[in-house]
């Protein structure tokens, strides 16, 4: 059965029919549905047809509608087995097939499998004279038998299983007993041979190894009583003579031959080998790992073939790894009865282990004598394997420095097994189960907190153990030692260490317990790059983005693409790094600190700060190209600092929209981090994002990055870059409603550009600052100043920044009532330059300009068709900002030409679309347009309930003409309150 990826799955057939996934039972329904599992299991993935189906649930004897009902316990099959199937890649676990299903479950998940597996290896051994291995193998085999097989199960087909797998069971049990007497274990069986006898007096074999273990133990005469009693039962029960096998038997016991004797190791103990039992105690605070322990012990269970299974255990330091790998070693020990060996490799500390002296070490373990030991590595590893042939031997080599440090210590046959633990991926080391034991989740970082300290400790506490945890990042280690000294501190509470890991420059070292410590376990690591590795290690660190690109790490470090790409992934195969997709990277919290600690000690103050600038030097000029692309024509991105890297490029303007949806977090971040080195880099950024700023209107985000950036440009006197961040700023508060302080910071921009050769940004403080005096209710001086915003966009020959002045002043005269043929003329002229500037969403909003000035004109079906070519030509992944308002306007177009139903349908896009964007007066616009939408088809109730909501939103923002006229709609008992 091939496996599919589905993690923890396993079924038990060999006693009570169950299914498990993880240490959880899954629950399998009906007796009939249980029918249809066991069927479509014990086909081992062979295909039933839909009529076997139904002969195995019905007898043959099937109700009305049995395919119909068959269908319903496949489905609900599918539903236990396969929670996610929505979301797993075909084939699945349960598939259709022709004419019937199918059953794909791991390599390893039906113990049935397993039994015959080993049931056949057991025999190969016995032909090879491997009798004790082939003995152990079948004992080990017989364990997974819990009772009646397919208990549980109805049906005939079921009971046909049962009598097969009984027998098979039973011809495994003759075999296993045959060895024990063949190995002189004749005395411990005979009471066994007894019951066997008794419960199947047909069966000659077992008679005549009871006889035999009679004779041995000198009980001459109740063997020969045995013979007596099979012949009388034999000629009773079917008229003949006991076989020649017994008959020969009997004839020996008369003559007391010699060669009845035991065999001469019948005094030897029984395990003559030694069996070494070297594994670490497991803990009794082991918490969660359940798909990484299911994944190693599934791959251990894997002994059936002539391969040696191996699981790799790689992650941090820190990262659990050694307690994984016991805690599963422990749960598979009974699978290996001949021992198991484990060596710690110190792989990670500078002074790895000699594999020469640790084979040296398992092969006394193993009972070889010094005198014999071979002096060569190769000689001792040939020693080794063939010591280990034919035993069950489980391996585990922990902290492995590299794949050929382990090489030499793994077995060289089936039936042994080896777990590896590494910082290294080592994936030269084929046909292995790797497994990746990452840092925990918050929850079960939890669990273990409390586990460890205890629940009358932590009680109230919940929301200061999650800060914990999330302050150590999940990193078992570090929540382990948290833990312990608080639990050998009762004077302290959970919420005291909260305070002490709040200092980032205090955390690791706080981190520390006896011999125990993050720092010392993440210096093992560091002690073992190389030159390279480490500066890239410690320069990586300072950004202050938690992820970074490959394009990106690479301005960092001031490498080639090509070199650091390589660099970084040898980074990741040691421990020190993490990767979330193709060409991304990232630090572990805590890894990221330490790294930066060895940065401040180890780099200059110079090379610290040309990291970052080479970082600032790739987001300015992508920025750039991203700019250039959304806003054609424009003069910001030639007027920004010049740069070296030529940052990343775009085919179109959607994918730069899309880096800019993915990047303004972390260039925010940057951004707040270099502003008091670099205020004038910092502020350009800042100008170069602010089209994805308006595209994604994520105006509350970049002012207090904003307004950090000038505080630094005042301190530095840098004039040019606080006039640049406060036109940004200003922008940025005008569209969140706070209009005085827009108002204040704008000014101040607008000084500071007068007399200047930055004539783009004093056009664009201007359009700003016309249209928050239109906002703050100055009546006309808005205008003048969005006139002259068009003048002095017109005299710095940047007609973008002219075509979107325009705009405003078309957006003023309308809200003024100013409305006439010219002012549509205006908007037409906006178009002609949009088009001739090749800006397709410029294009797109002056659609929405002229649509507004034909509402203004009485002429709403033509608006209408503006509207929503502005619509089509964003597309669903245009400018937000600009499809919302769209959405309201041709919302109001609708319920002038009569259409309700149809503004009501934009009108409920617009607020899904505001909403989605934290844009409240979109939201309260969109909102009083659904409540006029709803009044006129008769929903009074709800209309009111939309009015309400758009009330609430203008009052709190101080939208006085909007909330005049909605209380007008909702009459006398308009709420007041903000």
């Amino acid at each position: 059965m091939a496996a599919t990826g589905v993690t923890g799955l396993r079924f038990t057939v060999l006693g009570p029919f169950q299914a498990w996934r993880g240490e959880n039972a899954v629950p399998l329904g009906s007796p009939q549905q249980r029918a249809v599992l066991a069927l479509l299991l014990l086909r081992q993935g062979r295909p039933a047809s839909v009529d076997e189906l139904v002969d195995a649930v019905w007898d043959e004897d099937p109700p009305t509608g049995a395919v119909s009902v068959l269908r319903t316990y496949v489905s609900r099959l599918r539903a236990v087995l396969e929670p996610d199937r929505a979301k797993n890649r075909p084939p699945g676990v349960l598939v259709s097939v022709a004419g019937g299903y199918a059953l794909h479950i791991p390599d390893g998940a039906l113990d049935l499998t397993v039994f015959e597996s080993r049931l056949h290896e057991a025999r190969e051994l016995r032909t090879q004279g491997a009798h004790r291995a082939a003995r152990d193998l079948l004992r080990s085999a017989l364990d997974a038998w819990k009772g009646d097989p397919l208990a549980g199960v109805p049906g005939a087909s079921a009971e046909a299983e049962r009598a097969r797998l009984t027998e098979l069971r039973l011809s495994a049990t003759e075999i296993r007993v045959e060895l024990d007497v063949e190995l002189g274990g004749h005395s411990d069986v005979v009471p066994e041979l007894i019951t066997l006898a008794a419960a199947h007096p047909l069966r000659e074999r077992l008679r005549l190894l009871l006889m035999l273990s009679l004779y041995r133990c000198d009980r001459q005469a109740e063997a020969l009583a045995v013979y007596h009693d099979t012949r009388r039962i034999l000629i009773a029960e079917l008229g003949i003579e006991p076989g020649p096998a017994v008959r020969d038997l009997h004839r020996q016991l008369l003559a007391a031959e010699p060669s009845l004797a035991a065999p001469r190791t019948a005094a030897e103990p029984r395990t003559a080998a030694v069996r070494p039992a070297q594994l670490p105690s497991d803990l009794t605070d082991f918490t969660g790992r359940q798909t990484e322990t299911a994944r190693v012990t599934a791959a251990l269970s894997g002994t059936s073939g002539t391969a040696v299974p191996i699981a790799v255990l790689t992650g941090m330091g820190g990262a659990g790894k050694t307690v994984l790998a016991v805690h599963a070693a422990h749960a598979m020990s009974g699978h290996f009865p001949d021992g198991q060996l484990y060596v710690d490799l110190r792989g990670a500390d500078g002074s790895s282990a000699d594999p020469s002296a640790v084979l040296a070490g398992f092969l006394r373990a193993l009972g070889e004598k010094d005198q014999g030991m071979p002096d060569s590595t190769v000689e001792r590893a040939a020693l080794y394997r063939s010591v280990l042939a034919g035993r069950r031997v489980l391996v585990v080599l922990d902290n492995a420095r590299d794949a050929e440090q382990v090489r030499p210590l793994l077995p060289g046959s089936g039936g042994c097994a080896a777990v590896v633990t590494s910082r290294s991926a080592l994936a030269s080391l084929s046909g292995v189960t790797h497994v990746a034991v990452e840092v925990f989740r918050p929850q079960v970082a939890a669990a273990l907190f409390t586990r460890i300290l205890g629940g009358s400790r932590t009680e109230g506490e919940r929301l200061a153990i999650l800060r914990v945890v999330d302050l150590c990042g999940g990193h078992p280690l570090a929540v382990r030692i948290v833990a312990s000294r608080l639990a050998v501190r009762p004077d302290w509470t959970v919420t005291d260490t909260v305070d002490q890991l709040k200092d980032e420059r205090q955390r690791i070292s706080e981190l520390r317990l006896e011999g125990l410590g993050v720092e010392a376990c993440f210096r093992l690591g560091y002690g073992e790059l190389d030159a390279e590795q480490a500066r890239a290690f410690r320069l990586l660190s300072l950004p202050a983005p938690g992820l970074l690109t490959l394009v990106e790490a690479a301005a960092v470090l001031g490498r080639p693409q090509e070199q650091v790409e390589s660099l970084l992934e040898s980074l990741i195969d040691v421990g020190m790094l993490e990767s979330t997709a193709r060409r991304c990277y990232r630090f572990h919290d805590l890894l990221r600190l330490f790294a930066r600690q060895r940065a401040q000690e180890e780099e200059s103050a110079a090379a610290r700060e040309g990291a970052l600038a080479g970082l600032l030097d790739l987001l300015l000029a992508t920025a750039r190209n991203a700019y250039s692309l959304i806003r054609p024509g424009h003069k910001v991105p030639v007027s920004l600092l010049p740069t070296e890297h030529r940052g990343v490029t775009f085919s179109d303007e959607e994918q730069a929209g899309a880096w800019g949806a993915r990047q303004l977090d972390p260039a925010l971040e940057f951004v707040a981090q270099i502003a008091r080195t670099a205020p004038a880099g910092a502020a350009d950024l800042i100008l170069a994002l602010d089209p994805l700023l308006m595209s994604e209107h994520r105006w509350r985000d970049v002012i207090p990055v904003a307004r950090t950036v000038a505080d630094a440009a005042r301190r530095a006197g840098d004039r040019r870059a606080e006039r640049r961040i406060c036109y940004m700023l200003g922008g940025a508060l005008m569209q969140t409603e706070e209009l005085e302080n827009a108002h204040e910071v704008t000014s101040r921009a607008l000084e500071l550009s007068v007399g200047t050769e930055d004539h783009t940004v004093h056009a664009m403080a201007l359009n700003v600052a016309g249209l928050l005096a239109r906002k703050r209710g100055y009546e006309g001086g808005g205008l003048e100043l969005g006139l002259r915003a068009v003048t002095e966009a017109r005299a710095a020959e940047d007609r973008s920044v002219e075509a979107l002045a325009m705009g405003n002043v078309i957006l003023q005269r309308v809200q003024l009532g100013q409305v006439d043929e010219s002012l549509l003329d205006t908007a037409l002229r906006q178009l002609d330059l949009y088009e001739s500037l090749g800006d397709q969403q410029g294009w797109a909003y002056a659609h929405y300009r002229i649509g507004q000035v034909l509402l203004g004109l009485g002429r709403p079906a033509e608006a209408l068709s503006r509207f929503e070519e502005c619509l089509a030509r964003l597309g669903p992944n245009g400018q937000s900002f600009v499809r919302c308002a769209n959405l309201i306007r041709g919302a109001e177009a609708y319920l002038s030409l009569g259409q309700p139903q149809m503004a009501a349908r934009f009108a409920e896009q617009a607020i899904a679309l505001a909403r989605e964007m934290n844009f409240e007066r979109g939201e309260a616009h969109a909102n009083q347009m659904l409540g006029d939408a709803l009044d006129l088809v008769g929903h009074a109730s709800w209309a009111r309930a939309c009015w309400e909501r758009s009330l609430a939103l203008c009052l709190r923002l101080g939208m006085t003409d909007e909330a005049a006229r909605l209380r007008a709609s909702l009459g006398p008992q308009a709420a007041d309150a903000r």
